[in-house]
């Protein structure tokens, strides 16, 4: 069985998923912030500075798809990441990205259309 998992997390359409989770600003400052600790939803919410349900929706997203956990504490519920070496990924991705920062920033390649 484990040989079918390693062959399931190397299809490049589930690789191509996990980037897409990760291909929204709105996502990674969300990784970000759990990165440093747990957070509730309103703390979520006032540091991306969006609106909750856009959020919600983000935060649903990033649960269905394995990348954060929730314990409800009373009347909140709390986040946190649940992929071990997440924020090492990010950071992996941003010394890849810094020396095309320019050429990404100005992409019209690949825009809002694609995500």
């Amino acid at each position: 069985m484990p040989r079918r998992t390693a062959a399931v997390a190397t299809d490049p359409t589930v690789l191509a998923r996990l980037f897409r989770v990760l291909g929204d600003p709105t996502r990674l400052r969300i990784i970000q912030l759990l990165d440093d600790g747990e957070r509730t939803v309103g703390e979520i919410v006032d540091a991306v500075g969006g609106l909750q349900p856009r959020v919600s929706t983000h935060l649903a997203c990033l649960r269905h798809c394995g990348f954060v956990e929730t314990e409800r504490r009373g009347r909140e519920v709390v986040y946190r990441l649940s992929i071990p070496r997440l924020g090492e990924l990010l950071e992996r991705g941003a010394e890849v990205a810094r020396p095309r920062a320019e050429h990404l920033a100005s992409c019209d390649r690949i825009g809002p259309e694609w995500m």
